[in-house]
């Protein structure tokens, strides 16, 4: 075959295949969001783009030069349409940024480049028939032509600059192929279009500028198809059912008996309304996920907002109780210096029962600032587990040695069953599991009535080591013992009548956990007593601290 020949097939079967995606895609586009501005603007930009390439294939093609010619003239008015219309879409997609002035400008130039190619001979003047097919012959005014389809090149260029840097990225994920697609296409035209024909005297090269349009149309199908943009679903949904809804209408006024007809014209009605129904479930189906999207994504900055509040309550917490801490320091001190080591002279009985009041609250109000401060320690991870190998014995005389004096005035029996054979040796933070055991003796003391009995023990195996403190108070009801663990919980039972701030088993937890170990209780319900349980494991070596390197240690 003859290589002109080849050339002019080839770009007859391009030109059709161009003009047919464009005009399906202008359909898809426009049924996706018929009132949407952007969706209108690119439909209408489709048609004149479909036009473009239908017109170049009549005007080379055709034997007959005055309907060339006349083909020639409209397609260089349709031309100077698209551009307009490329202007105006790029003003408003992805997002709309209007300028006034150039507005006015574009809609003047573009309506006088429009008339001007169709009333006469001063852009298109004739048509010259070549091997490739027809050419256009320009007239006098050809340069004006080319000078607006620069500007306008230039314009659109720059405002897609100029938008490609103000865009958000969430938005610019979603427009870039639109954006890449448009400039290669612009670029080839500036090339093939403008500055060939002028150097060259010939636009036997133009066609390969149109063709250029693949760029855009095939970045555009990308994004669509990948990022949504007019939503392809309800898009395909809607073609599939027009086509079906077409066949079987045919079927109808095709079928060969009355009786016939009126069975293909039911299916048809059938089909049609269950397609109805079918893009109205996909319509429904879509904005349901588009609103779950939205919730998603306001609940994830609201879940950011309230780690922020959080953040700043354990900010709080952790500057006010080191604020605290000083003062109350300060009063424990000098109260029991008048109180225990009768510094200050003899004091009256009943000044004597108002400074012990004052001494208790103070030591009340130390606790307190001590658990809040171990909680937003322990929330922030700022938390050390100091390690020390010791014997777990010396841990528990020490804890009771320091309720001692509490468990005597509730008039409480408070035992140590000491274990037959010796625990092992291991390795845990001294003054945490001290911590525990105090709390935990605090808690039987508290809560269970005068007179009561509190046992501890301890036992171990090769694994672990298991202290236990069992009392006969109150004990804890069926059903209620699910938030013992909790920050500021307290069981019911006693609730009035027992101060606390609900975290001390909160902490206790916490820190057993960091240390590998495990924290647990049992009662058989109320007015039955409790046990609590925790358990360390049993190390030979010490353990990495995964903290080390950090800073100051917060103990």
């Amino acid at each position: 075959m003859d290589y002109n020949l080849s050339i002019l097939l080839i770009t007859k079967v391009l030109l059709v295949v161009l003009a047919g995606l464009t005009v399906l895609l202008m359909v898809w586009v426009f049924l996706a969001d018929p009132k949407n501005k952007v969706n209108r603007t690119f439909a209408l930009m489709a048609l004149a783009f479909s036009y473009w390439w239908i017109g170049g294939y009549f005007f080379s093609f055709n034997k007959d030069l005055a309907f060339s010619l006349w083909y020639g003239r409209s397609l260089l008015a349709v031309v100077s349409l698209s551009f307009g219309l490329l202007y105006y879409y790029v003003t408003i997609f992805p997002f709309e940024k209007r300028y006034k002035w150039l507005d006015s400008t574009m809609l003047v130039l573009t309506l006088f480049n429009t008339i001007l190619p169709v009333t006469g001979d001063l852009i298109v003047k004739g048509v010259r028939f070549t091997a490739l097919g027809n050419n256009p012959v320009f007239g006098r005014a050809q340069i004006l032509f080319y000078l607006w389809i620069g500007i306008a090149m230039v314009t659109i260029v720059t405002i897609i600059a100029k938008k490609y840097f103000q865009t958000p990225k969430e938005v610019l994920s979603k427009s870039q192929f639109l954006i890449f697609g448009f400039l290669i296409f612009l670029g080839m035209n500036l090339v093939f279009n403008i500055i060939l024909p002028i150097m060259r005297g010939s636009i036997e090269y133009w066609q390969l500028g149109n063709c250029s349009a693949i760029f855009l149309l095939g970045f555009t199908a990308y994004a669509i198809t990948k990022h949504h943009l007019f939503n392809i679903k309800v898009i395909t949904t809607e073609i599939i059912v027009v086509t079906l809804s077409i066949v079987l209408l045919v079927e109808v006024f095709i079928s060969s008996s009355s009786l016939q007809s009126a069975i293909q014209a039911i299916i048809w009605l059938l089909a049609t309304f269950g397609g109805y129904q079918l893009i109205k479930s996909v319509k429904i189906e879509i904005k349901q996920r588009e609103d779950l999207a939205k919730l998603a994504k306001e609940l994830e900055l609201a879940n950011e907002h309230l780690k922020d509040i959080d953040k700043l309550k354990d900010d709080f917490l952790s500057m006010a109780s080191h604020e605290l801490n000083t003062p109350i320091a300060a009063i424990e001190g000098y109260l029991s210096m008048i109180l225990q080591e009768g510094m200050g002279g003899k004091i009256p009985d009943k000044a004597r029962e108002y400074l012990e009041t004052v001494f208790t609250s103070s030591q009340r109000l130390a606790n307190l600032v001590r658990d809040l401060l171990n909680v937003s320690r322990i929330e922030s991870g700022r938390i050390h587990i100091i390690y020390e190998q010791k014997q777990t014995t010396e841990i528990i005389d020490q804890a009771m040695m320091e309720v001692a004096s509490k468990a005597r005035e509730a008039k409480h029996t408070m035992t140590f069953e000491k274990p037959k054979k010796s625990l092992p040796l291991t390795w845990f933070d001294v003054t945490r599991v001290t911590e525990i055991l105090i709390n935990m003796l605090g808690n039987s003391i508290k809560y269970t009535p005068d007179g009561g009995k509190i046992v501890i023990r301890a036992v171990a195996d090769d694994q672990k080591i298991v202290v236990s403190v069992e009392d006969n108070g109150k004990g804890i009801p069926k059903g209620r013992g699910e938030g013992v663990f909790d920050k500021f919980t307290q069981v019911d039972v006693m609730k009035d009548e027992v101060k606390g701030t609900g975290l001390g088993m909160y902490i206790a937890k916490k820190f057993i956990e960091l240390m590998n170990g495990k924290i647990w209780f049992q009662s058989d319900g109320e007015g039955k007593g409790t046990t609590f349980y925790f358990s360390l494991p049993v190390l030979k070596q010490k353990p990495a601290d995964p903290h080390e390197g950090e800073g100051a240690v917060l103990h």
